[in-house]
């Protein structure tokens, strides 16, 4: 899955290493040594991250009752 950062700006979680708050900043370590900085709070990014799922679970919803021909899974 992916956090939203801002504007269109996406991380996938599996890249991330480490979320670090540093006075107005939250630095974020990639795996392949990279550093993103975002104005973020870390727990701002976990709400933004559930948000995200949530609404990707309720888009997908629809593709999935027609595939299953309507039965939810």
């Amino acid at each position: 899955m992916f956090i939203p950062l801002e504007g269109d700006g996406l991380v996938s979680i599996r890249r991330i290493v480490a979320l670090v708050r540093h006075e107005n900043e939250t630095a974020i370590y990639l795996r392949d040594g990279s550093l993103l900085a975002t104005g973020f709070k870390p727990e701002t990014l976990g709400k933004r991250y559930n948000a995200f799922c949530k609404e990707a679970r309720a888009n997908a919803a629809p593709l999935r009752a027609q595939r299953n021909g309507g039965k939810r899974t």
